[in-house]
C-alpha cells in the first residue's frame, strides 16, 4: 500500500494531518514566508552529495552549512562502503556525534542524506539542538525505537528495500513520505532539482516551522 504522510501545521502541533489536503494548507502559506530567512545545517551521505549547497532548497531564503560525512567520521579518505564500515563498524559514527555536538544548532533545520541523517538523528539523542530534522533515505534509522523530542521528517524512495516498516513511520517520526517507484539514491537528483516534489515538500516542511 502506498505510504500517505502527515504534516504539521506549527512545530508544536501534536496531531497529525493526512493526505494532499495537509500539503496544500502548507504550501499555501510558503509566499508568507519569504521575506524570512532559515538556518539549515546540511551533512552528506557516504558519497560527498552533497558537496555544494548553492541549489538545494531555491524555494525561500535558506542559508545552509554544510558537513561532509567523512570530514566529520575523522577520515576524509573514505568514500563509499569503505566510509559506511568507518561508520558503523570503527569508531567513525562517535567520532562525527562529538563533531555536532560542539556545534549551536538551535535555530537550525537539519538535513541528514542518507547515513547523514541517521548520524544527525543519532546526534541529537546526545543532546545536539536542533529546530527540527529532515532525513531522506536514512535506512539504519528503522532500528530506532524512540522518537526525538524535535519535529522530524522522513523521506524514502518507495524502491527502497531497507527503508522502515508503514508501522515505524506512523510511530516514530512526525512526518514521513516515501516516493512511489523511486530508489534509495534518488536524492541526488531530485533533492537539486527546483519543484521536484522531494524539493518541494522539504521546503513546505521548512516553512511549517514558522509560527
Amino acid at each position: 500500500m502506498k505510504s500517505l504522510y502527515g504534516w504539521p501545521y506549527k512545530a508544536h502541533t501534536p496531531n497529525r494531518c493526512e493526505g494532499n489536503a495537509a500539503i496544500e494548507t502548507i504550501k499555501n502559506g510558503l509566499s508568507m514566508c519569504r521575506s524570512r530567512t532559515q538556518d539549515s545545517l546540511v551533512v552528506s551521505d557516504i558519497h560527498g552529495f552533497p558537496e555544494t549547497f548553492v541549489e538545494l532548497l531555491g524555494a525561500g531564503g535558506f542559508r545552509h552549512r554544510g558537513l561532509q560525512l567523512a570530514s566529520l567520521s575523522g577520515r576524509p579518505d573514505l568514500s563509499g562502503e569503505n566510509l559506511h564500515d568507518h561508520l558503523f563498524n570503527k569508531g567513525g559514527l562517535q567520532q562525527a556525534l562529538r563533531g555536532l555536538l560542539e556545534l549551536d544548532g538551535r535555530m537550525c533545520v537539519g538535513i541528514g542524506f542518507s547515513a547523514g541523517g541517521t548520524v544527525l538523528w543519532n546526534a541529537v539523542k546526545e543532546g545536539l539542538e536542533l529546530k527540527a530534522l529532515i532525513c531522506v533515505s536514512s535506512t539504519r534509522l528503522r532500528l530506532e525505537t524512540s522518537p526525538l523530542n524535535i519535529p522530524t521528517m522522513v523521506l524514502w524512495g518507495e524502491a527502497d528495500p531497507y527503508r522502515p516498516t508503514e508501522s515505524w513511520n506512523n510511530t516514530l517520526p512526525r512526518c514521513w513520505k516515501a516516493y512511489a517507484g523511486k530508489q534509495h539514491d534518488f536524492y541526488r537528483i531530485d533533492a537539486a532539482t527546483p519543484n521536484s516534489p522531494l524539493h518541494m515538500d522539504i521546503a513546505a516542511f521548512i516553512e511549517s516551522l514558522f509560527p
